[in-house]
């Protein structure tokens, strides 16, 4: 087809005339990546940065949002020159959004700036704030608009900790997984703001922004011991089938169905969708653990490890046997147990926890890979795990 022909067909001059890749792009438009982050990512953490970058979309500045932190006007700077370290000078700018100053997510001025923008980054903090800003009691703002354009239009959105938890709707708000397997989940107000030194009274959930409609995501996953808490979100909400834990200085990288991992450590999956349920309880719930460059399907729920990590070889002797940790929600416990685990021949673990019962069981689908080296904790490199499934035996 030539220029006359295709323009007479509807195609832009703009659209024909930009590179293949972007007019590809416009002709195929569809959702942009989610890179989501557990939170602590380092500032050399280059193939998290570059997953990031790759992926924008238009030839706009790359924006970093500072909402959930205490000091917005101050919390850009670091972020912007990370992402200019690995992009080049002038890559990204900060875009003030705070919830000190509601009037900002209604700027014509600021959302002008959202809809040029190439791609997104919302910083750490208390996740809330972001929804207060973004979706004050419930309600849509243009700069919420403008910003979901954009990711519709092809646009990566990335956040870390606080702007990892915003990506789900509902959201975890806070609270911690002994308070979570005790108490349950408390539903927050829409655009309620949790008091961030609240961490002990109750397990919360409240509006998100609902850019990873297909699950439940967590930050600071095996760091701070979350699994239970997020356990708990997955059975208690009845929203989500399937939940994703992401670990510190790791991303969850989200490609239409597809989604990989890429970083220090891991990700846990939960996915429900078999699990049977007895009131607070539940049993069968099939349990992942992804390393760096494993892939799991949203369709078809299948884990998939990087070529080239090798099987885990079963120990035997003494260093077999696994013993399950007083406190499974202590920092890392979770991760040192399955790094034991993998190398045990034993199929089951169980952890005693606030009057209740957690088990993990391998099926005889189990496998377990890793990559050459240390990894965090002085566990396994890239440690992979899939065939488990896990029980909750709530009081």
């Amino acid at each position: 087809m030539n220029l006359r022909a295709a323009i007479a067909a509807g195609a832009t001059v703009a659209a024909l005339c930009a590179p293949a890749s972007l007019a590809a792009r416009q002709a195929n438009a569809k959702p942009g990546r989610l890179v989501i982050i557990g939170g602590g990512l380092n500032a050399n953490n280059e193939a998290v940065y570059r997953t990031i970058l790759e992926a924008r979309v238009g030839s706009g500045p790359f924006c970093v949002i500072p909402t959930a932190g205490a000091t917005p006007d101050s919390a850009m700077a670091s972020p912007v020159a990370n992402f200019n370290r690995y992009g080049g000078p002038g890559t990204a700018k900060g875009v003030l959004i705070s919830v000190a100053r509601p009037e900002t997510a209604r700027d014509p001025a600021v959302v002008a700036q959202l809809r040029g923008c190439s791609g997104f980054f919302f910083v750490g903090g208390v996740q809330s704030r972001v929804t207060a800003a973004f979706r004050p009691q419930g309600q849509s703002t243009p700069a919420y608009e403008a910003l979901m354009q954009r990711w519709r239009d092809g646009a990566v959105v990335s956040g870390s900790s606080a702007g990892a938890a915003i990506m789900s709707d509902p959201m975890i708000a806070n609270g911690t997984s002994p308070i979570a397997f005790t108490r349950g989940v408390r539903r927050l107000a829409d655009g309620a703001t949790q008091d961030p030194d609240d961490t002990t009274s109750a397990f919360n959930v409240s509006q998100g922004l609902g850019l990873f409609p297909t699950a439940l995501a967590d930050q600071h996953f095996l760091a701070r011991g979350r699994f239970g808490r997020l356990l708990v979100a997955l059975l208690d909400l009845g929203t989500f089938n399937l939940a994703f834990g992401i670990d510190e200085n790791t991303a969850l990288v989200v490609d239409g169905q597809a989604v990989r991992t890429v970083g220090a450590s891991g990700v846990t999956i939960f996915d429900a969708r078999a699990a049977r349920r007895n009131g607070r309880s539940a049993t069968g719930i099939v349990m992942h653990l992804m390393g760096d460059g494993d892939a799991f399907d949203l369709t078809t729920r299948s884990f998939t490890p990087r070529l080239g990590k090798m099987p885990i070889v079963l120990a035997t002797g003494d260093s077999a046997t696994v013993v399950a940790p007083a406190n499974i929600f202590a920092p890392w416990a979770f991760l040192r147990t399955l790094d034991g685990w993998s190398r045990s021949p034993q199929t089951e673990l169980a952890f005693e926890v606030n009057g209740g019962q957690i088990v993990v069981h391998k099926s005889e689908a189990f496998r377990a890979v890793r990559a050459p080296g240390p990894g965090v904790q002085n566990t396994a490199a890239g440690l992979g795990m899939t065939g488990m499934t896990i029980d909750v035996r709530r009081p």
